[in-house]
């Protein structure tokens, strides 16, 4: 069943590439036309070198980075995933400096995978959570 493939792709890419930091293996999850979307608090970012860029500025802002799948739902070429991210943020994250501190907030995305390959991912992810647990804006009462 193509979903059941599609739901196994995501969950490999999760520990090869995210987790595992096999950029070499790239090629062999993402389509070269791969498009990802997460407007408005990044630009498109296209091809195996945008999806490269991604995993290497999660990295750099976060050493110890992870994702665990906590949900994955697929029907015909979409998987949707909620992912939980972790990390120390001992690295810039966009302006902000190092803090040391750790966070752990969640993200969901809707990839598009055609042929074997994910061609197109849409994510938001909670980055006033994470923000609030590094310390720059405030936790109401």
């Amino acid at each position: 069943m193509a979903s059941e493939t599609n739901k196994r792709l995501v969950r490999e890419i999760t520990e090869v590439i995210w987790n595992g930091r096999d950029l070499a293996r790239i090629p062999e999850f993402y389509a070269d036309d791969f498009v990802a979307d997460y407007r408005p608090y990044a630009p498109l970012r296209h091809g195996h070198a945008g999806i490269r860029e991604m995993v290497e500025r999660a990295w750099a802002a976060f050493s110890d980075y992870r994702e665990e799948i906590e949900d994955l739902i697929a029907e015909g070429d979409r998987v949707v995933a909620r992912l939980a991210i972790s990390g120390t943020q001992d690295g810039s994250w966009g302006p902000l400096p190092p803090t040391g501190k750790r966070v752990r907030f969640e993200e969901i995305v809707i990839l598009e995978i055609r042929d074997g390959k994910v061609r197109g991912q849409r994510g938001i992810a909670d980055n006033l959570a994470a923000l609030r647990q590094l310390g720059v804006i405030p936790t109401p009462p």
